[in-house]
């Protein structure tokens, strides 16, 4: 029976690195040990405490040397303002370079949660600068999936992507309409005939069109009371003002017609209340929460004893985000702990999307090109190496997805995440390690912002006891076999086991022993020379990040 109790005890350095893959993208050595001495409830806690952005203000556009904060909304091309010119390509570049930097470095859980929502709430950016977008996101990962839903219909991308700044009164467009029910939340039931899928109606789409007509684009003056961001607004003129009447799948539910712009939030509003005071829709995010966080499987065990009650939870508390995740993460069924086998169904169930790839690679190896201290290289350089090469060539595209159904890997039943394991993608995922270890992409020579050091890794997770200790009891980084435990610990979601286990525990060692091992890291520690070790340790980390096992977590 899949259970929702609380695991007790402390986690351990296995859970916890289960944890804080699933919860977070900073993920290394020292945090797993933080985590492991922790219960499940203090470590999801932790998980949930918020950290503060590195850059709150935003992308910085490198224009004329200088850094350059643009905080304006969408205009839909480049900006052009007295002598400040910057190109549409900057623009967004800039836009994808800080949230890959704030993804990858907070601690907390919120970053995660905002890419999943950017898989619920699709938009493409094309021509756009969705800044405002990802910070609506980010604001609402610790909110409402309600208010979210309501903010996201006038949100200025969402507008124009889904084309509803087009929706008037005498013209119709039930684009976002249908979206929004189909994709964005209650989701279509079993056809029961023509136009009637089970959670909704064909009418049902025309009549939430006519809620959402005159609802326009705007770049200036229309501020989010929340978030502080602008936002579309409502022009009564082209409002349909008649009253909708909405089928049986909403209980007959009759929404009245705004009387004045003011009273088409009201009536918007309640549009969004309607769809979610259903158990269907509360069942849909639950559903898409357990597929992000937990496991891409799905059962009527599931169902019964996961999705339900916390589909409950979730209604109950207004579709607040935080406290039915929080539940979950702390589960018994989260650690895989409910049934006879812990190792058979969730640690390493899934295959990591590009951006777990490249984001946990770069944390654990622990490396900083030091992008606080160097705006430039963060906003002007590196684009191509970490934008094009690490992530639209391994399937997530940095600009959103090709449709509004979102990328494959994550809305895609029934393979799911297995979509980022796919021939078009095989090499640019086995070859992440040797661009790190290069500090240049791959087998080219693009400059890459990080360059692994793992000889100064293994000196800062493992070499911590002060002394190398003998031949036969040997301490820190002088016991090999310590070195190859605590960096599958870190890499890989399971240490191997048997013949899988001295694969990796011989591409350290080589023909040599555990003994050999032992003297050569202590001549390392008396001449400084790594001539000796560095070959070994490299050895290891190529061949853990182009495992099989490594594209999973």
């Amino acid at each position: 029976m899949a259970s929702l109790s609380q695991k007790t005890g402390n986690l351990g350095e296995r859970l916890a690195a289960h944890l804080l893959r699933r919860g977070s993208y900073k993920v290394n050595y020292q945090r797993i040990q933080s985590y492991a001495s922790m219960s499940a409830h203090d470590a999801v806690e932790d998980l949930f405490n918020p950290r503060d952005l590195l850059h709150p203000d935003g992308p910085i556009n490198w224009v004329n040397d200088e850094p350059v904060f643009d905080p304006t909304d969408i205009r839909g091309g480049a900006f052009n303002e007295g002598d400040l010119i910057i190109p549409l390509g900057q623009i967004r570049n800039a836009h994808i370079k800080w949230r890959i930097y704030e993804s990858m470095n907070d601690e907390s859980i919120r970053w995660k949660i905002t890419h999943m929502l950017s898989a619920n709430f699709v938009v493409f950016e094309n021509l756009l600068r969705n800044y405002p977008y990802w910070r609506l996101l980010y604001y609402a990962a610790f909110d409402s999936l309600k208010s979210l839903a309501y903010k996201i219909t006038l949100d200025n991308n969402m507008l124009l992507y889904l084309n509803n700044h087009q929706n008037l009164k005498n013209s119709p467009n039930e684009n976002y309409a249908r979206e929004f029910l189909e994709l964005f939340t209650i989701m279509k039931g079993e056809v029961i005939e023509t136009g009637n899928y089970t959670n909704y109606t064909e009418a049902d789409i025309s009549a939430a069109a006519r809620v959402l007509t005159g609802f326009r684009q705007h770049n200036d003056g229309y501020i989010d009371e929340d978030t502080g961001f602008m936002r579309g607004y409502a022009q009564f003129s082209q409002h349909d003002v008649g009253d909708k009447q909405f089928s049986s799948a909403f209980g007959d539910t009759l929404i009245y017609g705004a009387a004045d712009a003011e009273d088409m939030y009201r009536e918007l509003q309640d549009f969004v209340d309607m769809v979610f005071d259903q158990e269907e829709t509360a069942k849909a995010f639950v559903r898409k929460m357990y597929r992000f966080f937990v496991s891409e499987r799905s059962s009527q065990e599931i169902e019964d004893d996961i999705i339900t009650p916390l589909a409950a939870d979730l209604l109950a508390n207004d579709y607040e985000i935080v406290p039915v995740l929080k539940k979950l993460l702390k589960s018994e069924h989260f650690f895989d702990e409910d049934d006879s086998d812990a190792t058979n169904e969730i640690i390493g169930g899934k295959i990591k999307s590009p951006y777990e790839l490249y984001f946990t690679t770069a944390m654990a190896c622990e490396l900083d090109p030091h992008y606080n201290e160097d705006l430039e290289l963060l906003y002007k350089s590196y684009a191509t190496a970490t934008i094009t090469q690490h992530l639209d060539e391994a399937g997530l595209g940095s600009r959103g997805p090709d449709s509004v159904e979102g990328f494959p890997g994550r809305n895609d039943a029934p393979g799911y995440s297995k979509y980022w394991y796919t021939p078009n993608f095989l090499y640019v995922r086995s070859t992440y390690g040797l661009s790190f270890k290069r500090g240049r992409v791959r087998n080219t020579n693009t400059v890459f912002p990080y360059k692994a050091d793992m000889v100064a890794w293994v000196e800062n997770n493992v070499d911590t006891t002060g002394g190398s200790g003998t031949p036969l009891a040997p301490e820190g980084a002088a016991d090999g076999k310590l070195i190859v435990e605590s960096m599958l610990m870190t890499f890989l979601p399971e240490i191997p086991v048997g013949s899988r286990y001295d694969y990796f525990e011989n591409r350290l060692f080589g023909d040599l022993s555990p003994i050999n091992w032992y003297f050569s890291w202590l001549e390392y520690l008396n001449t400084g020379d790594d001539a000796n070790i560095r070959p070994k340790i490299e050895d290891l980390f190529d061949a853990i990040t182009s495992s099989l096992e490594y594209q999973t977590f």
